[in-house]
């Protein structure tokens, strides 16, 4: 369809490990993301490493903010939690996990995403873990597809407004890749208001490395969506990797008569997604708007689990800033 031949065939495609891990959790990914900043806490039993927790610190202002590294938007703890019964295991990796959480260096402000359903679903210990230790859990909800079903039943369970519009746009736009990040990175920032933009071209710094290091993996691509005429209408980037493709990156062209171009580039992704025998993750839901229309797709929906942890005096910053300078309060999260 649109003449595009769907995704190169993968040679970064790891299959599960004894961590139950992420493409978000690969040292190289975390290196580039960060350009090389990034740090880690480790759990070792003799000489074996059963437990990573990576982390990027950041101080501004006085602060010391623990997060994940810019375009990563899942990280936590992976663990060896070793063999035997469910509770023998749970047991294992809240012990491990406690162990990476009391190693993280002193902060004000700690905040990640984790995705329970790794390690066989055990991974959703590791909330129990963080709320012990004094740290907020919330879901973050989510939808998922998985793609290595027939895609046929995949476009049936789409809703028939969510296939008028993909048919529509199949008719005004072509699909294809694009090997230039640096002109994702200004499609993306130019989409946006300006006060996002400012944000976004900060977290953008390291896209064309991150995209180098995928494309040199084949676990990456960026998607355009054109007019005929070869005006980009809509970007998207997917990476994929251990069973999933995840779409990290989305924006379009605001115009009112155009509803169709991201419901293409989306279906386009979960072709590939069915190509490659993968669970098409739609990244989180934002807003109530943004899970009507993925809601359209026909996926289940999941939860991740967002651990902060604020000290009181952050806290109170916070809040001065978000009551003295709304502009600014960006700067404090």
């Amino acid at each position: 369809m649109n003449g595009d031949k769907g995704p190169p065939e993968p040679r970064f495609e790891p299959e599960t490990d004894a961590f139950g891990t992420t493409i978000f959790h690969e040292p190289w990914w975390l290196s580039a993301a960060s350009k090389g900043r990034y740090n880690e806490v480790t759990v070792k039993q003799g000489n074996e490493v059963v437990g990573r927790l990576p982390f990027l610190l950041n101080k501004r202002m006085g602060f010391r903010l623990v997060r994940m590294p810019p375009l990563t938007h899942l990280l936590g703890p992976i663990v060896v939690a070793g063999d035997g019964k469910y509770q023998t295991q749970m047991g294992r990796r809240l012990s491990i996990v406690r162990a990476l959480i009391d190693q993280l260096p002193h902060f004000h402000f700690f905040k990640q995403a984790l995705d329970p359903s790794i390690a066989s679903g055990l991974a959703i210990a590791d909330g129990l873990a963080f709320q012990e230790r004094g740290f907020t859990v919330k879901p973050q909800y989510n939808f998922q597809i998985d793609c290595r079903r027939d895609l046929s039943g995949v476009w049936d369970g789409m809703n028939f407004k969510t296939r008028q519009h993909i048919r529509q746009a199949e008719q005004r736009y072509l699909v294809a890749p694009l090997d230039d990040p640096q002109q994702f990175v200004d499609f993306y920032t130019s989409t946006l208001a300006r006060r996002i933009r400012n944000a976004a071209q900060s977290n953008l710094h390291n896209f064309p490395l991150l995209y180098t290091e995928c494309k040199a993996r084949t676990c990456g691509e960026i998607l355009v969506a054109k007019t005929p005429r070869g005006v980009p209408a809509a970007m998207t980037f997917l990476v994929w990797g251990y069973g999933y493709m995840y779409y990290l990156l989305s924006t379009r062209v605001a115009n009112i008569e155009d509803n169709g171009s991201t419901n293409l580039l989306i279906w386009e992704a979960i072709k590939r997604a069915h190509k490659l025998r993968l669970t098409f993750d739609f990244d989180g839901i934002a807003t109530s708007g943004i899970a009507r229309f993925y809601a359209g797709y026909g996926g289940k929906i999941k939860t991740r689990l967002i651990v902060t942890g604020v000290k009181s005096i952050y806290r109170g910053m916070q809040y001065l800033s978000r009551l003295n300078k709304p502009d600014e309060s960006h700067k404090f999260t």
